[in-house]
């Protein structure tokens, strides 16, 4: 007994479906199948004019920056948002993010960061940096962004947006 006729046997003793191995395979191409293709992730920014701190020697943010991080093909897209301050007194130690808007449904923000900038860059100009992931969906998240110093004093406050896909 040939291996097919022997597995036939033994399927229909199951009351399994037995396989006809001596049929013609049908052939099958590969096609193409288009790859939809997302809009970058993007920010928008409040910039700060003049800004002023809670109190004199308080941490400033200057600016905020934005950059899409190089890398290997990754399943989130990720967006560096860049916080560009001074800490006179260079005892900057938290940045904080409040969501204030969104139209997504899971956004997950981490609200503080550490600051881990030597004292004398913070005092010169130093740049705290937030990664960001964008998912498939298309949504935006605002946050409200401030500084915290080690005496707990705050700096201006800031406004940026994160747009994935579109949002």
């Amino acid at each position: 007994m040939r291996t097919s006729e022997l597995c036939n046997a033994f399927c229909a003793a199951l009351g399994v479906f037995a396989f006809n191995y001596s049929s013609p395979t049908v052939a099958q191409t590969e096609t193409e199948v288009p790859v939809a293709k997302s809009s970058p992730p993007t920010i928008t920014a409040v910039q700060p004019i003049n800004p002023v701190s809670s109190k004199p020697g308080a941490p400033l943010i200057q600016s905020i920056s934005a950059q899409k991080p190089d890398g290997p093909l990754a399943i989130v897209s990720l967006v560096s948002t860049q916080f560009h301050f001074v800490a006179p007194n260079g005892n900057a130690a938290v940045l904080h993010r409040d969501v204030t808007a969104t139209s997504g449904s899971n956004t997950n923000a981490m609200p503080n960061q550490a600051i881990n900038i030597p004292a004398d860059q913070q005092k010169r100009g130093a740049i705290a940096t937030v990664l960001s992931p964008c998912t498939d969906n298309r949504y935006f998240v605002t946050y409200k962004v401030f500084i915290i110093d080690a005496e707990g004093n705050r700096s201006n406050e800031v406004q940026y947006t994160l747009h994935c896909n579109g949002g």
